[in-house]
C-alpha cells in the first residue's frame, strides 16, 4: 500500500483534472490509494480495438496516447476526431489523449469491448484507475456523473439512461447535500444560531409562546427528551393555525400545531447550498444537527433571513430591492450585481435550468418597475390611462427565459382593442408606454435592438385584432421575413400586465396552423438553414470575414438549430408551453416517448451551449456570441464537439418527420 504522503500527493495531482476535481476530498484521497502509476514505452498498445474491457480505465500523468479505430469501422458517437493520420496500421486517429486526459472508460460506462486502440506514441506515465470503486463514487456522487453526462451526451440514448439519470437528478433537483458544486469551499459557510430554544411536544402553546416572546425570537425548535428535532412552532404558525383557527392555547399541545418534519442540515453548509434548499423547499428554517439528521442532537438553527444577510447578492434579495426602488441608477446597479450573481452561479456549476430561472426573475421584476414606471409618467401626460387594457410581451430569448446576459431587448405590447372614439388616444397612450420602458431598459444595460423589434416601434405595439391579423398573414403566406419574425414572435411570453392577451394570441396562432397546414413545414426547412458547425473535415466551421473572422458563432451554428427544432417540433404537437427550449424538449419527450433519449440528449447539449455562451460573454464582457475556438482547453472544444453530433441527429430527425429531403428543401 502507497505510504500516506504519497497517497495525498497523488490525490492531489488528480484534483488538478476533471471529474476528480468534483469528487469529494476523503473519497478522493480513498481512491487514490487504489491508483497505480505505470510506465508504459513509445510503440506500446495499451488495448486493441474489440478486446474486452479491463478492470481499470487511464489518466495521462506525462506523454502522449493516441486512440485509433481501423478505417471503415462506425465512429463512436462523440468522439473529437482530428485530421489526418490514416495511414497507421491501427485505423485513423480519433483522438489524442496528453496530459490530464481520460481514456479508457467510454466502454466500462457503456458495458462494450474496446471500441479503439491505443497507441503510446512517446514514453509517458499513466494512472490507472481501478474501475469499480470508481463507478460506486460516480453513483454516489452526481457531480461527477453530470461531467460524464455533458461529456458523452450523444451516446445517452442507448447507452446511458442511468448516467443520464444521475445527471439530470443533479441538475433539476440540486441535490440537498450538494448543487453541483466543485468549489463550494470558496464560499462562506452560515453560521448557526447556537442558543437554541426549544420545548417538548407536550408542552402548551401558550408556554412556548411565552419562551418565544421573553426571548424575542420568531421559532422555537420541538424535540424530544434527547434534544433530537421533532418540530419547530414559527411566528407564522401562531398566526395561521392558532389564532385564525381558533384553537385553545392553553390547553393545546405544541404538537398539535407545529410544522413538522423539520429540515435539518450538519454544520458548515455555505451559503450557496442553504439558498438551494430556501428555493427548492420553500423552507425558512434549518435546524442543524450533530450528523445533520434528526436521529441526532439540536446544535444550532439557522433562518432564511441569515442565509440572505450573508449574501447580499441572492435572488431573493435582489428582487426584494429591485420591487423597493424606482431610481433608474440603483435599478441598473441591481442588475449589474445580478451579474456577479450569475458569474458564482456558472462556476459552482449550478443547474443551468435553475439559473436560467432565477436570472429571468430578475429580469421580469426590472421589466415591472420600467413598466410601471413607464405608466405612471404616461398617465401625467396623457390626463390618464386609457380603458383599454395591456400586456408587456417578452420575446426571443427572455420570452424563453434564457437571457443570461444583457443582450439587445425583443419584446412588444398588445393591448385591448379599444372603443372606435378612443383608438387614437390609446394607440398614442401605449406607444408612449413603450418608448419610455425600453428608454429605461436600455438604460439599465439592456441594448436597443438593432432590428427595431421593440415595443418603441409602432409595429410591435398593437391593439389585439391587430396582431391577430398580422400573425394570420406570416401563417398564411410564410417567407422568409415572416419566419424570422415568427421564430421570435412565436417565443412571446406575457411577463407584466394582463398576461391573458399573450394567451389569446398563443391560442391563435395554434388555430392558424390548423388551418394552413404548409406552415410548420416552411418554418422545419428554415430551421435547417443553419449549417452544420463541423466541416467535412470535422473542424469548426468559423466566420470567415468581418469583425468576428475566424471566431466560432456559437449562437447561430449551435444554439439556434437546436432552439429552433425546439419551437417546431412544439408547435407541430400543439404544446402550449409557458417556457424556453428547456421546457419543450421535457414537454416533447413526455408527448413523444419513442424519442424522449433523443430530446433529453438536445436539452443537455442546449445547456452546455447557453452555459459556454454565458460564461464566455461575462469573461469578455460582450454577448458571448462568438468563441474563439484556440482559446478553448481540450475538454471544452471535445464537449462543444459533443453537441454537434446532437444537432446533427435532431436536424436528421426534422428532415425525416417532416420529409423536407423529398420536398426539395
Amino acid at each position: 500500500m502507497a505510504a500516506p504522503t504519497v497517497v495525498a500527493a497523488l490525490a492531489e495531482e488528480l484534483a488538478a483534472h476533471p471529474p476528480f476535481d468534483r469528487m469529494d476530498p476523503e473519497e478522493l484521497r480513498e481512491l487514490a490509494g487504489r491508483v497505480s502509476v505505470r510506465y508504459v514505452d513509445e510503440g506500446e498498445r495499451l488495448f486493441r480495438e474489440g478486446e474486452p474491457t479491463g478492470p481499470a480505465f487511464f489518466v495521462v500523468k506525462k506523454g502522449t496516447v493516441e486512440l485509433r479505430r481501423r478505417a471503415g469501422a462506425e465512429p463512436e458517437p462523440g468522439d473529437a476526431a482530428t485530421d489526418g493520420g490514416g495511414d497507421s496500421p491501427d485505423g485513423v486517429l480519433v483522438d489524442r489523449c496528453d496530459e490530464g486526459d481520460v481514456f479508457g472508460i467510454r466502454p466500462l460506462l457503456a458495458g462494450g469491448d474496446y471500441s479503439a486502440t491505443a497507441v503510446v506514441v512517446e514514453d509517458s506515465l499513466l494512472h490507472e484507475i481501478p474501475w469499480e470503486p470508481f463507478r460506486r463514487i460516480m453513483d454516489e456522487q452526481p457531480a461527477v456523473a453530470a461531467w460524464f453526462a455533458a461529456g458523452f451526451a450523444a451516446e445517452l440514448p442507448q447507452r446511458f439512461e442511468r448516467l443520464l439519470g444521475r445527471a439530470r437528478e443533479a441538475a433539476r433537483a440540486g441535490r440537498e447535500d450538494r448543487i453541483l458544486s466543485a468549489n463550494e469551499n470558496d464560499f462562506r459557510v452560515v453560521e448557526p444560531v447556537r442558543d437554541v430554544a426549544t420545548c417538548g411536544p407536550d408542552a402548551t402553546i401558550r408556554d412556548a409562546a411565552r419562551v418565544m416572546a421573553e426571548r424575542n425570537i420568531g421559532s422555537i425548535v420541538v424535540a424530544d427528551d434527547e434534544r433530537r428535532p421533532i418540530g419547530i412552532l414559527t411566528d407564522s404558525d401562531l398566526r395561521r393555525k392558532v389564532v385564525a383557527g381558533g384553537v385553545d392555547p392553553a390547553a393545546t399541545p405544541v404538537a398539535a400545531v407545529m410544522s413538522s418534519p423539520v429540515i435539518t442540515v450538519p454544520e458548515g453548509r455555505s451559503v450557496t447550498e442553504l439558498i438551494g434548499l430556501v428555493l427548492r423547499r420553500r423552507v425558512h428554517h434549518f435546524i442543524v444537527t450533530e450528523d445533520g439528521t434528526p436521529a441526532t442532537p439540536v446544535v444550532g438553527i439557522a433562518s432564511e433571513h441569515d442565509v440572505l444577510t450573508t449574501q447580499g447578492s441572492h435572488p431573493t434579495v435582489l428582487l426584494n430591492e429591485i420591487m423597493r426602488t424606482n431610481e433608474p441608477d440603483r435599478l441598473r446597479g441591481l442588475r449589474d450585481r445580478a451579474e456577479i450573481l450569475l458569474r458564482s452561479y456558472l462556476e459552482q456549476e449550478v443547474a443551468i435550468e435553475f439559473v436560467c430561472s432565477m436570472i429571468t426573475e430578475i429580469n421580469d421584476a426590472l421589466v415591472h418597475r420600467a413598466f410601471e414606471r413607464a405608466m405612471t409618467e404616461a398617465d401625467a401626460v396623457h390626463g390618464g390611462r386609457p380603458a383599454a387594457r395591456a400586456c408587456w410581451l417578452a420575446m426571443g430569448s427572455e420570452g424563453r427565459r434564457e437571457q443570461l446576459l444583457r443582450t439587445d431587448q425583443d419584446n412588444a405590447i398588445v393591448y385591448e382593442d379599444p372603443a372606435p372614439e378612443d383608438e387614437g388616444r390609446t394607440r398614442a397612450y401605449w406607444l408612449d408606454v413603450g418608448r419610455r420602458t425600453v428608454d429605461l431598459l436600455e438604460s439599465f444595460g439592456f441594448s436597443r435592438c438593432p432590428a427595431d423589434m421593440m415595443a418603441s416601434n409602432p409595429e410591435w405595439n398593437r391593439p389585439l385584432s391587430e396582431w391577430r391579423r398580422t400573425f394570420s398573414r406570416w401563417i398564411e403566406t410564410p417567407s422568409r421575413e415572416a419566419v424570422m419574425h415568427s421564430s421570435i414572435f412565436l417565443d412571446l411570453r406575457g411577463s407584466h400586465g394582463h398576461a391573458e392577451l399573450a394567451g389569446v394570441l398563443r391560442r391563435h396562432c395554434f388555430a392558424e396552423m390548423d388551418r394552413c397546414r404548409s406552415f410548420v413545414p416552411f418554418l422545419a426547412a428554415e430551421a435547417l438553414r443553419n449549417p452544420p458547425p463541423l466541416s467535412f473535415f470535422r473542424n469548426f466551421v468559423l466566420e470567415k470575414s468581418g469583425e468576428h473572422a475566424h471566431e466560432f458563432d456559437v449562437k447561430a451554428r449551435a444554439m439556434m438549430p437546436l432552439c429552433d427544432a425546439a419551437r417546431v417540433l412544439a408547435y407541430e404537437q400543439r404544446l402550449d408551453v409557458d417556457g424556453g427550449t428547456f421546457a419543450r424538449y421535457e414537454a416533447l419527450a413526455r408527448a413523444l416517448p419513442d424519442h424522449a433519449g433523443l430530446f433529453d440528449e438536445a436539452a443537455m447539449a442546449y445547456g452546455i451551449l447557453v452555459r459556454l455562451r454565458a460564461a464566455e460573454g461575462l469573461r469578455e464582457r460582450s454577448s458571448g456570441r462568438y468563441l474563439e475556438i484556440d482559446r478553448l482547453n481540450k475538454v471544452e472544444r471535445q464537449t462543444l464537439r459533443t453537441t454537434f453530433t446532437v444537432i446533427g441527429e435532431v436536424q436528421r430527425f426534422l428532415r425525416l418527420r417532416f420529409q423536407l429531403d423529398l420536398m426539395g428543401r
